[in-house]
């Protein structure tokens, strides 16, 4: 008769070392709230979230009203230009003007100057959505800015640009010899 297997004993994990005393300080007066990454993520998910509800039942997201904003201002961008304007990268762009393309929203032509690029246009149809959403889209903004007060906001967003753009001087500063 053979013998019942015992299961075996895996070894119980040893605790984790504490933390230095350095880190533990650093840990006991750390508060989430008060990280500026963290909460410009969650500031980000609630713009989000107002334009979603916003423009639901024209089902835009903000990257495609983005899109369209600046192919109507300057038509026949590339979609490496697109990209760099965006701020987003190209394969990330190169999913979304396939899928604007189509929706009909936004038109590619090949490019009288470059046979292996592509010129974007807004389309017929993208003209009809931004006639939709532009008169409302200052609302959006304004919801998300509610709760600041108005002499603040200009300067919130002149911080926002300063942080986005990755002013000259912070450029400059961290090219600096220590």
């Amino acid at each position: 008769m053979p013998r019942p297997r015992t299961p075996r004993k895996t070894p119980s994990p040893s605790p984790p070392r504490g933390a230095t005393k350095e880190v533990q300080s650093l840990l006991d007066s750390f508060r989430l709230e008060d990280v500026p990454s963290h909460l410009l993520r969650r500031a980000h998910f609630k713009a989000e979230e107002i334009f979603a509800n916003t423009f639901s039942d024209e089902g835009v997201t903000p990257r495609q009203k983005a899109t369209l904003v600046l192919l109507h201002q300057e038509p026949g961008l590339n979609q490496n230009a697109l990209s760099a304007r965006l701020a987003m990268d190209r394969n990330t762009v190169a999913d979304m003007v396939r899928r604007m393309c189509s929706s009909e929203l936004i038109e590619r032509r090949a490019s009288p100057a470059d046979a292996r690029a592509y010129e974007l246009y807004v389309a017929p149809r993208g003209i009809e959505l931004l006639n939709l959403i532009m008169p409302r889209d200052a609302s959006v903004e304004d919801r998300l800015l509610t709760c600041l007060p108005q002499e603040y906001r200009g300067l919130f967003v002149k911080c926002l640009r300063l942080i986005a753009e990755d002013a000259p001087q912070m450029s400059a500063e961290r090219t600096l010899p220590e």
